[in-house]
């Protein structure tokens, strides 16, 4: 069994942006110089920016769902709040 020193930093690097571990600029710059120092090829720049890409759209997706039930939970809250609220009307100024 040998061990593989490409395989090992690619696989760092993927597995560090996807547990939000280094930022994905980070990541990029690390790959672009393993790349210069032929320790990875570019094929395995391409996987980790194929992971870039895939990490930003899932969070990207996230926040979206978050921002979307928060809506929704605000608008059930104004809606709850409203029916609590009970008119004031003068009856004796309605003529």
């Amino acid at each position: 069994m040998s061990f593989d020193l490409s395989e090992f930093l690619t696989e760092g690097l993927i597995n560090s942006i996807n547990n939000g571990l280094i930022p994905s600029d980070l990541a990029t710059v690390y790959a672009g110089n393993y790349l210069v120092k032929s320790l990875i090829t570019q094929t395995q720049v391409t996987q980790v920016s194929d992971a870039i890409t895939a990490y930003k759209a899932a969070q990207a997706e996230a926040t979206a769902k978050a921002s979307k039930e928060a809506q929704e939970v605000a608008k059930q809250s104004d809606s709850s709040l409203a029916a609590q609220v009970p008119s004031t009307v003068d009856n004796n100024s309605v003529q």
